[in-house]
C-alpha cells in the first residue's frame, strides 16, 4: 500500500480562473476606485494566468492583482513577489492574517450567491478524479495544500469525492508541507510520493535528510514555469511526472 500526498491546485485542480475572479472581488471591496467593474474582465484574467506560476499561496492573488493595475513588470513577480506584497499590504492598512480573512470572505460570498457557479469556475484536470477515487480505494491518501480546508473539501463534494476532513491540510494548519511529510514518516508512514507543481516547495524537501526516503514527483501539468520544469528535470532527488503518468500512478 503506497501513502500518496497530493497538492491539489495544479495536480488535481486547476483553480487559476477562479482565483483571479475571487481576488478581484476583493479587490473590488478594498480598492473600488481603482477598478471599474465588478467583475473581473477578461484581459485581467489573461494577464493573472500568466503571472499565475509565481503565487505561493491564494491571498497573495489580491495583491498581484493590484501589481498588475500597477502595470509591474514579470520581473516584480517573478523576483519580488515577496517584496511588493509587503508594500500593498501597508499601504491598503492590513497584515497578512486580515487579508486571508478578506479573500475568504469573498469567496464565501460568491459560494453563497451562486454557489454552482463557483464550483463551474473550476476544472480538475482530466482523469484526476477517477484516478482519486481509486487511489482512496487502495492506498492512503492525504492532501497538502495551501487552499483553505474547507474550500478544497467543498470542491471535492462537487465531485462526489467523500474525502476525509482530517486528511486534508490546508491553509488554516500553517505548516509547511515538508513538516507534515515529516510527522508522516514519524506516525509510521511507508512508501511516501508526494506530487507538487511548485518546484521551491520540493526543494525544500529535498534539502531535508530526514525525508530522503519520500519519492518526489514534479507536475509538469501544473503552474510551473518552462524554466522550472526545467531545473525539476535536471534534478536526481525529483522525477517529473506527466498528467496520464499521475494517473496511472494513483490507479496501480
Amino acid at each position: 500500500m503506497a501513502f500518496f500526498a497530493l497538492d491539489f491546485d495544479g495536480v488535481l485542480c486547476d483553480s487559476a480562473a477562479e482565483t483571479a475572479a475571487s481576488a478581484w472581488k476583493c479587490a473590488w471591496e478594498l480598492w473600488p476606485e481603482l477598478l471599474t467593474t465588478q467583475q473581473i474582465p477578461e484581459e485581467m484574467t489573461d494577464q493573472f494566468l500568466r503571472v499565475r506560476p509565481y503565487l505561493e499561496t491564494g491571498w497573495q492573488s489580491v495583491l498581484m492583482l493590484r501589481m498588475l493595475l500597477e502595470k509591474q513588470p514579470l520581473s516584480a513577480f517573478q523576483n519580488e513577489l515577496e517584496q511588493n506584497c509587503q508594500r500593498l499590504l501597508q499601504d491598503s492598512g492590513l497584515d497578512t492574517a486580515s487579508m486571508i480573512r478578506k479573500f475568504a470572505q469573498s469567496r464565501d460570498q460568491w459560494i453563497r450567491e451562486d454557489q454552482q457557479g463557483w464550483l463551474n469556475s473550476h476544472r480538475f484536470y482530466p482523469g484526476s478524479i477517477a484516478a482519486l477515487r481509486k487511489a482512496m480505494e487502495q492506498h492512503e491518501v492525504r492532501i497538502l495544500t495551501t487552499k483553505q480546508q474547507r474550500f478544497t473539501q467543498l470542491l471535492l463534494e462537487g465531485q462526489g469525492v467523500d474525502f476525509p476532513e482530517n486528511k486534508i491540510w490546508g491553509l488554516e494548519a500553517k505548516r509547511p508541507k515538508e513538516d507534515l511529510l515529516e510527522e508522516f514518516i514519524r506516525n509510521g508512514a511507508g512508501d511516501i510520493c508526494f506530487v507538487e507543481d511548485r518546484l521551491e516547495t520540493l526543494l525544500r524537501a529535498v534539502a531535508r535528510p530526514q525525508l530522503a526516503r519520500v519519492r518526489l514527483y514534479y507536475a509538469l501539468w501544473g503552474y510551473g514555469t518552462e524554466a522550472e520544469k526545467q531545473r525539476a528535470q535536471t534534478n536526481p532527488a525529483i522525477t517529473c511526472l506527466e498528467l496520464i503518468q499521475f494517473n496511472q500512478m494513483l490507479q496501480a
